[in-house]
C-alpha cells in the first residue's frame, strides 16, 4: 500500500537523513528512493543532480525542498 511523507528528519547541515510516513514508518534516504521508485512512496520525487540522486517536493510546489 502507497505512504506518503509527511515528516523529515535532517542533520545540522541541512542534508536530508531520514523521512517519516503517513503510517508512521521511518526511511533513510537511500530506502526512501527506492519506494518512490518503485511506486510504493508518494509526496516526493527523485531527482539526479551530478550523477547523485537525492529527494524533493514535486515540481511546481512553492518550495521544492523538503522541510
Amino acid at each position: 500500500m502507497k505512504e506518503k511523507v509527511v515528516a523529515v528528519n535532517k542533520d545540522p547541515d541541512g542534508n536530508i537523513l531520514s523521512v517519516k510516513t503517513d503510517r508512521g514508518q521511518v526511511y533513510r534516504v537511500e530506502q526512501a528512493i527506492k519506494q518512490v521508485e518503485s511506486g510504493m512512496l508518494t509526496g516526493i520525487e527523485v531527482v539526479s543532480r551530478n550523477g547523485q540522486q537525492f529527494l524533493k517536493a514535486f515540481s511546481g510546489t512553492p518550495e521544492n525542498n523538503l522541510n
